[in-house]
């Protein structure tokens, strides 16, 4: 039941995860493009929403990347590491 259970946590922060890269990939896209149509509008110009597009697709880009970070570093520090903790054995029984 414990396994079973675990498992089950591990989907739904998977699930998490895949919503919250959706999230803050298409918020700022969706974001900055309005606002380049919406200057597009104000200003006579065509070219805007396109600008607009790309500086929400850096954003959003550069936004999951720092989240990837995150996240990678903090399972790294869950992992076990069996061979860094046989040495730190074998260390203990010379001493």
């Amino acid at each position: 039941m414990d396994k079973r259970r675990k498992e089950k946590k591990e989907q739904v922060q998977a699930y998490t995860y895949i919503l919250q890269f959706s999230i803050n990939m298409i918020v700022p896209i969706l974001a900055c493009t309005f606002f380049g149509y919406w200057l597009d509008g104000k200003l006579g110009t065509s070219f805007l929403v396109i600008v607009g597009f790309f500086l929400g697709a850096l954003s959003g880009g550069t936004s999951i990347y720092k989240i990837s970070k995150k996240m990678i570093k903090r399972d790294e520090t869950s992992w076990t590491y069996p061979v860094v903790d046989e040495k730190k054995e074998d260390r203990a029984d010379h001493d």
